[in-house]
């Protein structure tokens, strides 16, 4: 199962961005307190937003643990899944964020893409060496 571990990697940096680029998305108003200005689509995440920021990262590190914990202790196909769609929410919620922002936000999601298909084929890569058989 320790080997599941970077079946996690991909999922936890994108959950990262999302989470730097949702913060970085809110708007002056709730920057001075007035929590009821939140722009976040996940009906928890907002509501742990409203709540105060540090509610909002409390609930991500539990997330992340969560899907960590799921990921190293199930069986492999079912942590292969469980790992794509998590990368594949994040990136969405990452994305969405970039066209929202940026002017040329489109390109930047095109790059995201990019990177989550390497971190995927790195790590899965990593992941499959490290179940195979020592052939020592």
């Amino acid at each position: 199962m320790k080997q599941n571990f970077w079946l996690c990697i991909p999922p936890v940096t994108l959950c990262m961005l999302d989470q730097l680029l949702t913060l970085w998305g809110q708007s002056a108003e709730y920057w001075q307190g007035r929590y009821e200005f939140t722009n976040e689509s996940s009906p928890p995440f907002n509501w742990l937003l409203r709540q105060h920021p540090l509610a909002f990262e409390a609930g991500i590190l539990v997330w992340i643990v969560l899907f960590c914990v799921a990921i190293v202790a199930v069986p492999r196909r079912l942590a292969m899944t469980l790992s794509m769609a998590i990368m594949i929410g994040h990136t969405w919620g990452a994305t969405s964020w970039l066209m929202l922002r940026f002017a040329n936000g489109y390109w930047l999601s095109i790059g995201l893409f990019l990177v989550t298909a390497f971190m995927i084929t790195f790590c899965w890569e990593r992941y499959v060496l490290a179940s195979s058989p020592s052939r020592d």
